[in-house]
């Protein structure tokens, strides 16, 4: 595994703890809200990690598929848990569906393209976490959630994530495609 994989693994725990860190402090709050965020937090942790799935086990479509569901329902469902059995299952079902299309995506997606789309999809998980916290705290007089309720701050926050995700090392080494090097005696 390389480092760069090692530092988004550890981007992404720390990102699915804040959707669940979101439902922990609003428990009290809109059943549907925390559904709806329970389904965010499954869906972009399903497609996110089965992803990487695709990418580690290519060309076994079946164990990738099945490794992102697993993950995905995993997060899920330990982001709905603070809250009531439906919003559980809100998280699960989001989490299954996630890492079913995750599996998908990184199994069809081209050798070379996966620091690309590993950053693409940790920033959209950003900016639903982002988009998320600010529906909870129309209100709050939070310090935190001032800084965030300032779109250029958001804007920001996310531009140097990304700027950030840009310097960390490749997450997947170079691979070199064994077909280009195979020569043939007869042509």
């Amino acid at each position: 595994m390389s480092f760069g994989l090692l530092v988004f693994f550890i981007a992404s725990t720390v990102l699915f703890l804040c959707y669940y860190l979101v439902i922990v402090q609003n428990r009290h709050d809109s059943q549907m809200s925390l559904m709806m965020t329970a389904m965010a937090g499954g869906m972009t942790a399903g497609v996110l990690f089965g992803t990487i799935m695709g990418f580690l086990l290519r060309g076994d479509f079946v164990q990738s598929t099945i490794l992102g569901i697993v993950i995905g329902m995993t997060i899920g469902a330990f982001i709905g848990l603070p809250h009531q059995l439906i919003t559980t299952l809100e998280g699960m079902l989001a989490g299954l569906m996630g890492g079913m299309m995750g599996a998908m995506v990184g199994e069809m997606s081209p050798i070379g393209q996966e620091d690309t789309l590993l950053k693409f999809l940790f920033m959209i998980s950003l900016i639903v976490l982002v988009i998320t916290i600010r529906l909870f705290h129309a209100e709050s007089k939070s310090v935190i959630v001032t800084f965030l309720r300032n779109p250029l701050i958001v804007f920001l926050l996310v531009m140097f994530v990304f700027f950030a995700l840009e310097q960390v090392d490749t997450f997947f080494p170079e691979q070199i495609d064994s077909s280009e090097h195979n020569h043939s005696v007869f042509g």
